[in-house]
This record gives C-alpha cells, structure tokens and sequence, in this order.
C-alpha cells in the first residue's frame, strides 16, 4: 500500500494557500495543459483537494468564474494581494454573507474531475484490435456489439477517469467509442484539445539542446554534496554569517533554509541507536516566513556543534518538523483514513489518532488547512496485480501474463516474479521471462491480463537473478532507433527519466527538452497523445504533424460537445480546469 505524496513546492503551495483560503486573494504564475507560456492569475482560493494531485479551487478575477487550478502547476511562489480591488471585495462579501459557500463549490468542482472514492461505470465500445487495452478496466466478461461495426467489443467498464485512462481513450480513438459517459467525454475532449493547442504553438527550438547539461541546485546528489561541504566549512571557520553562506553556495534563502534543517537533523547513532545531532545556534525558526523575515535580516553567525558522547539513558532529540513537513504528514493520514480497503481498518484507527494529536500540536494555520482538506485515496495499483504478484512472491512460483509493450503489441508470456520495484508513480515486475529466457521489466500499467500458476515453481534462473542487485528499468537503445526531441512540461519533467534521454536542456520555466531514441516513431505520438498536451514532439515535423491530425480526429470522434455549466450560489458560472 503506497500513498504519493506532493512535492515540496506543492507542499509550500499548500501552506501559503492556509493563510488566505475564503480570506484574502493571491497571486501566481500558472501553466495550463497545453500552453507553452505560463499566465498571471488571480484568484479568491475557495478550497483544496487531492484527485490524483493537488488542485486549488479559486474564484478567478480576471475571468469573474471559477477555476480549478493544479498546484504543481504553478510556477515560483503564491504571494498574497495586500491591496484589495473592487472584485476581490465583492468576492469576499459573497463570501462572508452566504451567497457563495466555498466547500459546497470546492466539492462541486472537484467532482467535475472524477468520483473522491471507488469508480465510475462507462460503456464503451472498441474494436477487436484495441478491446484488449481495455479488458483490465472492464466489470464483467466483454459481448459481442450488434452495431455497424465489424468484430466490435461492448464492455462495461469502472474507471476513476483519472489521466492514464483519458490517455488510453485518446490513443485509441476512434477505434474505441463512448457510448455512456458524458463526464468521460468532457474530459477526453478537454485533453485532445489541449494536445492539439501544444503541438500547434511550440516555442522551444531544438537547436536548444546543443546547451551542455547542467544540474540544478534542487538535485539531490548536489544537495548532499553541500550540505556535507557546509558543515564542514562552518565547523573549521567557527561560524559564518547567513549572508556570506547564501553567496558562498549560490543558493536561495529557500534553499538555506532547507540545507539548515537538513543539517540540524544529520546525527551519528551509537550501538544502543540512541542519535548524536548537530547543534545549530541560534535556533532555526520552523517555517521559512520567519526564517527569511526574522533570522535573515538580522544576518547572525551561523554556528555548529557537532555531537559527542550522551549517556544512553537520554531521551534522544524529539522530531522536528518544517511547516511543509508537518502538512505532508497530515496529508499521508488523511490519506490512509481516506482509504476504503477493509483490510486497512487497524491502520486507519491508529492514524486517525496520531493525526489528532499532531493537529493539537501545529499552528493553527497548518489545523485550519488540514481540517480542510478535500484527499481521495488512489491506489497505486489500479488492477489489483499487486495483491497476486505478491502471493507469487510468496508462493515461489511463476504467472502468465497478457503485455501491450510500449509499441502496442501484445504478446503472452510465462515469467517468474522476482521483485516489484517502485520508480515514482510506476510500479514494474522484475521477472526471469521464460519467453525469452532473460530478464525483463513489466510495466504493471501494461499487464491486462494475469494468471497465476502455483504448480509452476520458481526457475533457477529465476532464484540466481533474485540475488543481483536491480537496475533502473530503462527503455532499451537499439542501432536502428529513430531520434526524436520531445519537450516535457514543468510539471512532466520528472517524466523523461523513464526514456533515457541522449542530450537534455532545462528550460527557465521548469520544462525539459530533450533527445531520445525510440525504436519507432508512433510512439513518439501515442505519447504526446497520452500525455494531454505535457509532452511535445518538436523534431521531426512530421511525428508532430501526425500528433495534431490524431487529436482532430479523435476529437471529431467524439462529436461536437457543449460544456454544460452549473451555478453555485451567487449566480456565479462554475468554471473549469485551465
């Protein structure tokens, strides 16, 4: 059971965002899906929650709607307006008088994104060639369609419409047709539009990408490297000024902070795992408002001490915690409590605890926001394949399963489950794959089909592989591979690892150019297709020409749609997702 958590710029998001939710309006950067140039918004923050990621509800000013806007979305800091206008007052008395109730809209627009808990049913009907894509997803065995359509599948399908099955739908248009769905359509549409928008405005030259590679300040190799290299440096020189160690490392006050708390919780543990901390002095503020208004203008010496000897019957230091940090906790309980498994009662019940006795010790603005807080639990397992691979693991012995590789063929194949690994949102099989007698990872999003064999005991290959360490899975280079340069949104960057780029370029902005080899062009395009407008294809021309005639067609599939609009009170139009 695994719960993905919001990064740290999300999670400062968040913070900022406690401090004026239904109170005061705020200011940011944002890119929406598809469009290159981020835009200034803003916004009365009404509420937020999580569907997938963490979105912020928001009366927008300059469009007088509501907006639903992704946090990770968002570009540099959310600043709080401290000179009202004439809309935010009017806003704020709708707010203060009833005519606009913020957690009725918060849910009303959420809900816009697909269910908090459990699935939506939806017909769909595909043709024989991509009916397999879907089967996992289906409620019962598929029949047989009496429509136009030669050997069309009908298949009842439960779906959270969540992004990985909007990217399915859009692939596979139009050989896969909503029949029932009207919220299912919206959103596939709303996703091939914003896939045509990106592909149809691509700033970014791939001469670009001659720039050598370079590390930001945020990675993490560098940023041991530092703070290893700070404590030294503060440790031989007696001290330094905060000032002298911004300028010193090239780093944001942020990042100082960050290094600071970092540093302050390294310890050395004896035998009896009692910890020796590094004394900071003075005292870190917790929060980096206080850190940067309070401890930065004053510029003080930074000092430290490192641990010595304590006697074992010390209690060692209590954890501390950044404000981020504490919300981060408070997400991942409300997270667990939000999970529906039966299985999981226990661990709800105790986290119900903890996260009532961490909200009695918080500010009251980290109580106010976590009290609020709109979590829907998600696994991470969306067909339940975990559950059996772990029984295999268990019982030593072999699956078959049913794979759609990244080029969108299938093949059936025996393996011998050796470990499941986690690469962020991904989970993969390592298996011994007797089909071609090697090892192999499975993109548990592939899998459609799974079979146990508990007659079929572990191979020896199999049992010699479980005792070597395991790589990265990598999409494997061939000498025939086609080069293609695709750019990867801010908040999709994270995302290239997975396809091993050649040459790279980071972008001011976040996002990343990048070059990679695919064995074929098409799945350049099934990517771009996939990704609802974070992934371009800039070179060649004609992979990106074929991007935007599949998203015309696909949308032409769909039919020409009417958003529907609802009214909150206030008689105010609820708006939609940038």
């Amino acid at each position: 059971m695994r719960l993905g958590l919001a990064d740290d710029h999300v999670l400062d998001h968040l913070g900022t965002l406690a401090d004026s939710l239904t109170t005061a309006a705020v200011a940011f950067t944002y890119s929406p899906r598809g469009r290159h140039r981020a835009q200034q918004r803003r916004t009365v923050p009404l509420g937020v929650g999580s569907r997938g990621g963490w979105y912020l509800v928001g009366h927008d000013l300059d469009r007088d709607a509501v907006r639903v806007y992704r946090l990770d979305r968002i570009r540099g800091d959310i600043t709080r307006l401290t000179a009202p206008d004439d809309s935010i007052r009017t806003v704020l008395e709708q707010i203060a008088d009833g005519r606009i109730d913020p957690p009725q809209v918060t849910r009303e627009q959420l809900e816009t994104l697909g269910p908090a808990h459990g699935t939506e049913t939806v017909e769909l009907e595909a043709d024989a060639d991509v009916a397999a894509t879907f089967l996992p997803h289906a409620r019962h065995d598929p029949v047989s369609s009496e429509a136009s359509h030669d050997e069309a599948v009908r298949l009842t399908v439960e779906t959270t419409l969540h992004d990985s099955f909007l990217g399915k739908i859009a692939v596979a248009l139009p050989r896969v047709r909503v029949l029932s769905g009207e919220r299912l359509t919206a959103l596939v549409r709303r996703h091939l539009e914003a896939v045509r928008r990106a592909h149809r405005d691509s700033p970014v030259p791939a001469e670009e990408l001659r720039a050598p590679r370079t590390s930001t300040t945020n990675d993490a190799g560098a940023k041991i490297a530092r703070v290893m290299s700070m404590a030294a440096y503060l440790h031989a020189t007696g001290g330094a000024r905060a000032s002298d160690l911004l300028e010193r490392y090239s780093i944001t006050p942020r990042q100082l902070h960050r290094d600071l708390l970092s540093l302050q919780q390294s310890a050395a543990f004896d035998s009896a795992q009692f910890g020796h901390y590094i004394d900071i002095d003075p005292e870190l503020p917790l929060t980096r408002r206080v850190f940067e208004k309070q401890l930065l203008a004053e510029d003080p010496v930074i000092r430290i001490a490192l641990p010595g000897p304590r006697l074992q019957d010390t209690l060692g230091r209590p954890l501390r915690l950044t404000a981020p940090q504490a919300l981060s906790v408070l997400i991942a309980l409300e997270g667990l409590i939000a999970s529906q498994d039966p299985d999981t009662e226990p661990v709800r019940q105790a986290a119900a605890r903890l996260r009532d006795r961490i909200r009695a010790i918080v500010p009251a603005e980290l109580d106010a926001t976590a009290a609020e807080l709109s979590v829907a639990w998600q696994s991470a397992d969306e067909f339940g394949h975990e559950a059996v691979l772990r029984e295999a693991l268990d019982g030593e012995h072999a699956v078959e399963l049913l794979y759609e590789d990244v080029q969108n063929r299938r093949t059936r194949r025996v393996v011998d489950p050796v470990t499941l690994l986690h690469d962020g949102a991904r989970t993969y099989l390592r298996a011994w794959c007797r089909s071609v007698e090697g090892e192999r990872n499975f993109l548990l999003g592939r899998v459609l089909d799974l079979t146990p064999m508990p007659d079929t005991p572990l191979s020896d290959q199999a049992r010699a592989l479980a005792t070597e360490p395991a790589r990265r899975p990598e999409v494997p280079r061939r000498r025939d591979d086609e080069l293609v340069i695709l750019r990867f949104a801010p908040s999709a960057a994270a995302d290239a690892d997975a396809w091993a780029p050649v040459r790279e370029v980071w972008g001011e902005d976040g996002a990343r150019t990048v070059e990679v080899a695919l064995r074929s062009g098409s799945i350049a395009v099934d990517l771009a297709l996939r990704s609802g407008g974070d992934v371009t294809v800039l070179q060649p021309e004609e992979l990106a020409g074929e991007v935007v005639r599949r998203a015309e067609r696909g949308l032409a599939a769909l039919g020409d749609g009417v958003s529907s609009s609802v009214e909150y009170p206030g008689g105010q139009t609820k708006g939609r997702t940038p």
